[in-house]
């Protein structure tokens, strides 16, 4: 058979795209398998950490929500709560007259500019202040809350952490005060007591073996076996690995950690297992 110049040109051109085309097919192919093929890794990945640890561990706000409202005052407990915190961890201290209120600090002058020492005020005293002036107009009205306010407030929404700060000017009943206002509002299974000051924590197990006690801490812990009293131990970030917390789980208490502000702290609490993590930012924390 005689073929022409021209429908050999023609066929050739005929059979060049359909090359071109089947290699851009084949190029397309490929590409998506090799993303088909990488999808279910990432997925199974963070699916596995949300059904995993992630999914376990609890969330306590620091003092409040204390990234939406000053630290230790209402407005930051109701963020915390209106967030889905797990917990809310405040300080608890004492007036001059005696009156359980929730602040960190020794004085005022922090949030304040106020020197004045807490245990040198009467509640009276104290109710005059304005906790959150550093936080602009909004906030104008805020004051030093009550421990009873709050405990009504928190009531069968979320628990309590709630920190005994120790100091020479307390009254000689102050835990007892503490443990019996807990009995009295009947939240003692929703409430742990924690202290740097492990005597307290004897006392409150004393007092009420079935309240929960946990020991702070931001020194390495050598032998946690000793503290008996301790149901639960809080940590620094710092002390964090995986061995310590083994080794406190193998006695059947819980870490938690203190404070968790960002990414790289919540990896380090994953890859140790790590219970319950206290941050300033628990929004942030529960979305990473």
């Amino acid at each position: 058979m005689i073929w022409s110049i021209n429908k050999i040109r023609s066929i050739s051109k005929i059979r060049s795209i359909d090359m071109i085309r089947k290699r851009k097919i084949t190029t397309a192919l490929l590409g998506a398998a090799l993303i088909a093929s990488m999808m279910p890794v990432r997925v199974l990945t963070k699916d596995q950490t949300r059904d995993g640890w992630m999914s376990k561990v609890e969330i306590t706000a620091h003092r409040g929500d204390n990234s939406q409202a000053p630290e230790n005052t209402m407005p930051a407990f109701k963020a915390a709560v209106e967030n889905g915190a797990d917990w809310i961890e405040l300080d608890v201290t004492q007036t001059k007259d005696g009156v359980l209120v929730i602040f960190h600090d020794a004085d005022l002058m922090r949030l304040t500019g106020k020197p004045d020492k807490i245990w040198d005020m009467t509640y009276e005293e104290l109710s005059q202040i304005n906790a959150a002036s550093h936080w602009g107009p909004f906030f104008r009205d805020t004051r030093i809350p009550r421990l009873e306010e709050v405990l009504d407030y928190c009531k069968d929404k979320t628990k309590l952490n709630i920190e005994v700060k120790v100091n020479d000017h307390q009254t000689q009943d102050f835990i007892l005060r503490l443990v019996s206002l807990l009995q009295e509002k009947n939240m003692t299974d929703q409430c742990m007591i924690t202290s740097f000051d492990y005597h307290s924590l004897q006392v409150v197990k004393q007092l009420d073996p079935s309240l929960k006690t946990e020991f702070i801490s931001s020194k390495a812990i050598e032998q946690p076996e000793a503290f008996a009293s301790a149901d639960n131990f809080v940590l620094s970030i710092d002390l964090i690995n995986p061995e310590t917390v083994s080794r406190i789980h193998t006695l059947g208490k819980e870490v938690i950690v203190w404070t968790v502000n960002d990414a790289y702290s919540v990896d380090k609490c994953r890859k140790a297992g790590a219970d319950n993590l206290i941050t300033d930012k628990p929004k942030k924390i529960m979305e990473e």
